[in-house]
């Protein structure tokens, strides 16, 4: 009995980094909301098939009506003049939805089995990169490529694994950060390995060397007019309305940076929580040792513990048992929103809306305290 073959999945971007031009993924799919990262997995894949010698075709396909024809046509129609195609496909939920969800008697009905026939003998010399949006790959993707793919999914970065993430991309990159450099680049960056490549490259390129300090780091990364999601965080929880607006007027239309912003608050709601546990089961002290275990902060130097640890205690003020639930209602909410494709200036007045919210319940706590 013949065993079916499954989708193979990549556990890391150095994972794919790793790979001979030979065992390249034809068909490679990567799962997530961030398109910094999916950006970087399309460069090295350029890099790579370039290096072939051959004349590469670059094809970049989006959700449009009527694309769905154009990339089963640069599939699966021999090319005469570029004998290496690279086929490139953002907004990928967007533009499956049709055919996966097709019936049996839809207009899409010829697409999906000729789809399945052609999938299976895909030309060597194609490959396709799929940015599917969202948390995982509906079962009917895995059907129409016959598992026929490979596919990353990140990984949410939690407090013990950053420093091995950081440590991972630092290596790949060649680079070295001072100590408090370190400690500064995990504290002010969203925690997701797209965002430290991004840093550390943009690092690369700006001063041409590759030791940096605390200096380089504060002027290169945190000074520029980007938003910065840890600042949103940092002033929202400390009730600073003046500086988070000012903080948000940066903010580039790109729904990435507001789910940055949410992933970071939700860590810093998941710390403060956790302080508030350490508090209560030891009269109000918070031990380093206990620090280390619940919040994973082993890795961190003194200064940045005993920071962490007086900073948490202080945020941890503005909260109780029941205004912190009902940030999270409002984060759980406003996550569902943005990445359901909210966009643009009502994107903007949604925002605003929910963070005052958050701010009225902060002030709540404040006066009644």
């Amino acid at each position: 009995m013949e065993t079916k073959k499954s989708a193979i999945e990549i556990s890391s971007l150095f994972q794919l980094f790793k790979l001979p031009e030979k065992s390249l993924p034809q068909v490679f799919t990567y799962v997530g909301d961030d398109s910094y990262e999916f950006e970087i997995a399309v460069e090295f894949f350029k890099t790579k098939l370039e290096r072939q010698g051959q004349s590469l075709d670059i094809i970049v396909i989006v959700a449009e009506g009527g694309e769905q024809a154009k990339l089963f046509a640069e599939l699966f129609t021999p090319d005469m003049f570029f004998p290496r195609k690279l086929i490139i496909l953002k907004n990928a939920n967007a533009f499956f939805k049709p055919i996966l969800e097709a019936k049996a008697n839809s207009d899409y009905s010829d697409y999906v089995s000729g789809f399945k026939k052609n999938i299976v003998s895909l030309s060597e010399n194609i490959n396709l990169l799929i940015h599917y949006e969202g948390r995982d790959l509906p079962a009917s993707f895995a059907s129409l490529f016959q598992n026929q793919y490979s596919f990353y999914k990140p990984k949410t970065l939690y407090q013990n694994n950053i420093a091995k993430a950081l440590k991972e991309v630092l290596e790949q990159e060649n680079v070295k950060l001072d100590e408090d450099a370190w400690d500064e680049f995990i504290h002010k960056s969203p925690a997701n390995i797209g965002s430290y490549i991004k840093g550390i490259r943009k690092l690369k390129q700006y001063l041409n060397k590759s030791k940096f300090t605390l200096s380089d780091i504060n002027e290169i990364l945190f000074t520029q007019t980007e938003m910065n999601a840890n600042t949103l965080v940092e002033s929202l929880i400390q009730t600073k309305k003046t500086e988070f607006y000012k903080e948000f007027t940066k903010f580039s239309d790109d729904n990435g940076e507001i789910l940055s912003f949410l992933s970071r608050l939700l860590n810093k709601l998941d710390e403060i929580r956790k302080i508030r546990i350490i508090r209560a089961k030891h009269n109000g002290e918070i031990p380093i040792p206990i620090m280390d275990e619940i919040l994973k902060t082993g890795s961190y130097s003194e200064a940045r513990k005993g920071f962490m640890r007086r900073q948490l205690t202080n945020d941890a003020k503005f909260f109780t048992d029941k205004s912190l639930n009902q940030f999270y209602e409002i984060l759980i909410e406003m996550n569902i929103k943005y990445k359901s494709g909210l966009r643009n200036e009502e994107a903007r007045v949604y925002f605003i809306q929910r963070t005052m919210e958050m701010f009225k319940l902060l002030h709540s706590v404040a006066s009644s305290s």
